[in-house]
């Protein structure tokens, strides 16, 4: 019963989860329209067990038939039950069965998941009730210009490693001391976080991680969760380029990367700006593409609609076993009742030579009386078994029968014939009736073998179905990655071309301030004349500025080493200008 349980809800997650990967891949292209068609996937999941316990079964017999287990009754024991001399008595207890091992594995796997996800809550609440309200006046006034309605509560703290978002709405934003001093990024971090309170995409990542709890023995459900927390930031991207510059976000992006990954324990209860590296190239490129799909909205409720269609009969199968069917054996006949001998006939009256001599008809005698009936005790009984003689002696012949009782002894031949034939008959009954049984049992052996044999074939098929479909999804996948890698590319290209001119702009800046330095140097020198610097406090006091001769031999005196910083200034500066990024 229970394997057939798992069996069931393994084939029903696997057709609801493996239907809406394939929808969402195939129907839409657009990040949010993906996202709720994975979100819908993900509540018919956590739904089935609900619709199988209230809607009514449909059994569905596919599992082959098992004989089933005549137990006799076995009589009582009313006597002191001892031990045997020389048997040690256990008390342990009997090894539970493999389908209780399978139930109690499962369970272990529920409440790992499960544990895992309220232990991540716990920790983002008490970094929330640990951290520091933000008090920085740029991240609050682009955290009210992004608003709308209530503004979600700002925290810093030094236990997350980059910015994340968690709660319902108006839901707790916390950002990491690295990227609270990086104001230039606040319009896109924000955004980004934003975004995913509007969505609700933190509830949705909670009950997609109860579900996985639920199906944690199914890859697909895992494929699922992964595929809907991929698709969710891809979303949260599309909503935070409508208010934010494309190459910002995306330079926010690359700085969020190049910090370590949040702690496993958040992992389980919220997802990162940047948390996974291998899909930063995609998110990048999808970002830096100035080309938005268009929204399919009808395309999306039909979906839903049929998945849910789709599903709710689905939940109501449940996988059974076949009826066994057991050979009745036909019941034998009654034995015949054996009839009444016939009574003899009389032994007929002997004629004598005086009834014969006269030749005249004489009137016929009166008939004799007839003789009295024979009982069974009158027959004489069977003479006792000789015994063996030392030498073979013929046997005598047998004596004849005594007058009056031929009638008798053809009656009790007959009769030991009729037995036999019957004993004969009802052999070659129980042996037909043996034959037939055993015909019975070949055929259902036979039907059995037919019934796996044609599921044989039909997973088969399934099989070689589902191969194809994945041969389908892995080129569309190819199709995809290819694509992908040529916008990266082509994002490499203009980031290198941008990273040129800035190499460019760095050495040009370093020209200018050995230029700045050299006539600080000169500034210097002339200073140390007293009648340049009577000219110099001349021209200050025609534009209204007092200076002293005190001040310019002073700044006579600090320019050189002004000029040597400025010059050690571009020396860096023009280093980095020709370093290659």
């Amino acid at each position: 019963m229970i394997g057939a349980v798992f069996i069931s809800m393994l084939v029903k997650s696997s057709l609801i989860a493996g239907a809406g990967l394939t929808c969402s891949h195939l129907l839409t292209r657009r990040p949010a329209d993906r996202v709720d068609i994975l979100r819908a996937t993900t509540c018919l999941l956590l739904a089935l067990p609900v619709i199988t316990a209230l809607f009514p079964a449909l059994n569905l017999a596919v599992l082959p038939a098992v004989a089933p287990t005549t137990h006799l009754p076995l009589p009582m024991w009313q006597g002191e039950v001892t031990p045997l001399p020389g048997v040690e008595v256990s008390g342990s207890l009997p090894w539970p069965s493999p389908l209780h091992l399978a139930a109690a594995v499962w369970l272990m796997g529920v409440v790992l998941i499960a544990g895992r996800l309220a232990l991540g809550v716990l920790t983002l609440d008490r970094w929330t009730r640990q951290g520091r309200a933000v008090q920085c006046p740029t991240w609050l006034s682009h955290l009210e210009r992004l608003t709308r309605g209530t503004q979600p509560t700002l925290v810093s703290t030094d236990r997350a490693a980059s910015p994340l978002s968690w709660g319902a709405a108006p839901g707790v934003i916390l950002i990491d001391p690295a990227s609270l001093a990086q104001r230039q990024a606040a319009p896109a971090i924000l955004a980004h976080e934003l975004a995913h309170l509007r969505r609700h995409d933190w509830v949705f990542l909670v009950l997609s991680r109860l579900t996985l709890a639920l199906f944690w023995f199914n890859p697909l459900v895992w494929r699922l969760h992964a595929d809907l927390a991929a698709r969710s930031e891809e979303a949260a991207d599309a909503a935070a380029l409508q208010t934010i510059d494309r190459h910002l976000y995306a330079k926010a992006l690359v700085r969020l990367a190049a910090h370590p990954s949040p702690r496993a324990t958040t992992a389980q209860a919220s997802t990162a700006m940047a948390a996974d590296a291998k899909s930063l190239k995609k998110r990048i490129a999808c970002i830096m593409s100035d080309t938005s799909a268009r929204r399919r909205p009808m395309t999306v409720a039909l979906t839903v609609a049929a998945l849910a269609v789709v599903a709710t009969p689905l939940a109501a199968l449940e996988i059974s076993r076949q009826a066994w069917v057991e050979a009745t054996p036909p019941v034998p006949p009654a034995a015949p009742v054996p009839h009444a001998p016939p009574t003899p006939p009389a032994p007929p009256a002997h004629l004598t030579l005086a009834a014969l001599a006269p030749l005249a008809p004489v009137p016929p005698a009166p008939p004799a009386a007839p003789p009295a009936p024979m009982t069974w005790a009158a027959l004489p009984a069977p003479p006792a078994p000789p015994a063996p003689p030392a030498t073979p002696v013929p046997p005598a012949p047998p004596a004849p029968p005594p007058p009056g009782t031929q009638g008798y002894s053809y009656r009790y031949v007959y009769n030991a014939e009729i037995d036999a034939a019957s004993e004969a008959r009802d052999q070659a009954r129980r042996e037909a009736d043996q034959a037939r049984r055993e015909a019975d049992a070949a055929r259902t052996r036979a039907d059995a073998a037919r019934v796996v044999a044609e599921a044989r074939r039909h997973e088969d098929a399934r099989i070689r179905t589902e191969a194809a479909r994945q041969q389908s999804l892995a080129t569309a996948a190819r199709i995809t990655a290819t694509q992908a890698a040529a916008m990266g590319e082509r994002a490499r290209i203009e980031a290198e071309r941008n990273l040129g001119q800035a190499r460019v702009e760095m050495r040009n800046g370093a020209v200018h301030m050995r230029s700045g330095a050299a006539e600080m140097r000169r500034e210097a020198v002339r200073l140390q004349s007293p009648a340049y610097r009577a000219q110099k406090i001349a021209d200050n006091r025609a534009r209204g500025n007092t200076v002293t001769d005190a001040q310019l031999i002073e700044l006579s005196r600090t320019l050189p080493a002004r000029a040597t910083e400025m010059e050690r200034n571009a020396d860096t500066l023009e280093q980095r200008g020709r370093t290659p990024a």
